[in-house]
C-alpha cells in the first residue's frame, strides 16, 4: 500500500474551499425547499379550508389566561364577547382586563384548527410566541390542531387592571363528516411542519460545518503566511550568505569537496 501524500497548506485551503463552496450551496438549496414547503402550505390550506357557518360560536371565542403564579387555568381567564370575531371580515377585536397581577399570558384564538393572520398587542412589550403552530413569515400561524395558542411573553409583570387589546384575522379549519380527508389534511400539514424542521435543522448542520472549515481555512491561511515570511527570510539570509567574503574565499574548498564526494 503506497504512503499517504501529505498535503501542503495550498493544497489543503483549496480542498476547504470547495467544500465551504458545497456547504453554501446546499444550504441555499434547502432554504429554498422550505420556501416550496410553505407555499405548498399556503396552497394546501386555501384549497381545503371550512366555512365556519356550522361552527359552534364558543369554539370561535377568543380567550385570555393570566397566571397569577399557579399555571395557566380555566377558573383564570378572560372570554372576549361572541361579538369580538366577525365572520364576514374573520376579523378579531378584543379588549381584557386583567383583574389581578399576572406573571406570564396565553391567548387562545379559539378552540378549532386555524390560520392566524395580522396578530397585533396593544402592549409592545409583549411578544406573542405560538406553542403549537407552524409559525410562517409575516406574522402568519398555522395552527393544524385543536385548542391553538401563543405564549405572550414579557420581561415583567404585568398589574392588575392591565388593559390588553388584541386583533387578527382568524380563519379556522372546521372538522366535516368527512373526518378521514380532514385528518389526512393535518397529516400531510404535520409531515410539511417536520419536513421544514429537518431541513432548517440540516442547514444549521451546513452552516455550523462551513463555520468550522472557514476557520480551519483562516488558520491554514495564517500558517502558510508564516511558512512564506519564514522562507523568505531564509532566502534573504541565504543571500546575504553568499554575498559574504568568507563564502567567495571558500569556493575552492566546496568545490574540492563536491569532487570527493563523487
Amino acid at each position: 500500500m503506497p504512503p499517504e501524500t501529505k498535503q501542503t497548506p495550498l493544497e489543503r485551503i483549496a480542498e476547504l474551499e470547495q467544500q465551504l463552496a458545497l456547504a453554501d450551496e446546499g444550504v441555499s438549496k434547502l432554504a429554498r425547499r422550505c420556501l416550496a414547503l410553505e407555499q405548498e402550505l399556503q396552497d394546501y390550506l386555501s384549497k381545503h379550508a371550512r366555512h365556519d357557518n356550522d361552527a359552534n360560536p364558543a369554539l370561535l371565542q377568543p380567550k385570555l389566561f393570566y397566571d397569577r403564579g399557579t399555571g395557566f387555568s380555566e377558573q383564570d381567564s378572560l372570554s372576549a364577547p361572541l361579538s369580538a370575531y366577525q365572520p364576514s371580515t374573520r376579523s378579531v377585536s378584543a379588549v381584557f382586563e386583567l383583574p389581578c397581577e399576572a406573571r406570564a399570558l396565553r391567548l387562545d384564538p379559539g378552540e378549532l384548527p386555524c390560520y392566524v393572520t395580522g396578530l397585533t398587542l396593544s402592549d409592545d412589550e409583549l411578544t406573542p410566541c405560538p406553542q403549537n403552530g407552524i409559525q410562517l413569515e409575516e406574522g402568519r400561524t398555522l395552527f393544524a390542531r385543536s385548542d391553538p395558542n401563543y405564549r405572550l411573553e414579557s420581561e415583567s409583570r404585568l398589574p392588575a387592571g392591565t388593559k390588553i387589546i388584541v386583533s387578527y384575522n382568524y380563519y379556522p379549519l372546521i372538522q366535516s363528516a368527512d373526518e378521514p380527508l380532514f385528518d389526512a389534511m393535518l397529516q400531510a400539514i404535520e409531515q410539511t411542519e417536520k419536513k421544514e424542521a429537518d431541513a432548517r435543522a440540516d442547514a444549521a448542520g451546513q452552516a455550523q460545518q462551513a463555520a468550522r472549515q472557514a476557520q480551519e481555512i483562516q488558520q491554514l491561511s495564517r500558517l502558510l503566511a508564516e511558512a512564506r515570511q519564514q522562507t523568505e527570510a531564509y532566502r534573504v539570509s541565504l543571500e546575504q550568505m553568499q554575498a559574504s567574503t568568507c563564502w567567495r574565499l571558500t569556493a575552492p574548498v566546496r568545490g574540492i569537496l563536491r569532487i570527493i564526494r563523487g
